[in-house]
Parts: structure tokens; sequence; C-alpha cells
């Protein structure tokens, strides 16, 4: 047996991977939510979906090997697996008379939406992990 790592394939890792950048985005999501009345404050970004498909894509056609940790895979993804992500200022069309850019409407839409994929995210690992234990179980034989 080679281990857990072969019952996952990098589909699934992609998965896992979304799970903790779409929890990410939940937290600046909710920032905004709470300092919607806050003068002065400046909404926040945080958009991983170019950089996870980026991985998913393979990559460079010639990729080079890392000699250290701290290396680059590609422009998000350090040869350690750890990605990055920053949090940006968003640009905004409306600034209220306060200076704060948060659009409540559109924040809490972005919200429902990032809480659907995470759960339909959550979803499609479940029913990885029922086909496993399907498997495992006495329905394998």
């Amino acid at each position: 047996m080679s281990g857990i790592s072969s019952v996952f394939n990098k589909s699934d890792a992609l998965k896992m991977e979304s799970l903790n950048q779409r929890l990410e985005r939940q937290h600046v999501l909710t920032s905004n939510i709470s300092n919607s009345e806050t003068p002065g404050y400046r909404a926040l970004g945080y958009d991983f979906e170019k950089q996870l498909q980026a991985i998913a894509d393979g990559g460079e056609p010639f990729p080079m090997k890392a000699s250290n940790p701290k290396h680059f895979l590609n422009g998000h993804t350090e040869a350690d697996g750890s990605f990055q992500v920053d949090v940006f200022v968003r640009p905004s069309e409306s600034v209220s008379n306060d200076g704060n850019t948060v659009d409540i409407d559109k924040e809490m839409a972005d919200l429902s939406r990032n809480q659907i994929l995470y759960r339909a995210t959550v979803e499609l690992l479940n029913k990885k992990i029922g086909t496993l234990k399907y498997a495992v179980s006495s329905g394998g034989r």
C-alpha cells in the first residue's frame, strides 16, 4: 500500500485548497461587511481562482527543479506547495461621502456565492470519501 496520498488525486488536492482559499475569502468579505459603516474604510478583495487554475493547468511546459522550498513553482505557488494570494484594496466606482467604498449589496452577493461554492466543493469531497468508504467496506468486495 502506497499511503493515503495515492487515494487522493490532484483534483482532490485542488478542491481541498479551494476550501482553504474560500475560507480566507469569507474572512475578507465579512470584514468588508462589518466595516460598511466605518468612515474611510476601503473594501478589500481576495481573488484566487486564476492562481488555482494555473496550478490545475499544470504550469510551465518545461518546469524547473526547485532547489529551495521558497522557490516558486509558478507565479503563485511556492515549491513547498504553499499558495500565495494577496489581499488587496479593491478599486471602487462608488465612494460614499465618508470615504467608505463598501457596496453592501455586492458584498452580500459575493458572500452568498462564496458560501454556495464552498458547500458544493465540500459535497464533492464528501462523495469521494463516501466512495472510498464503500470500497473499503463490504460493498467493495
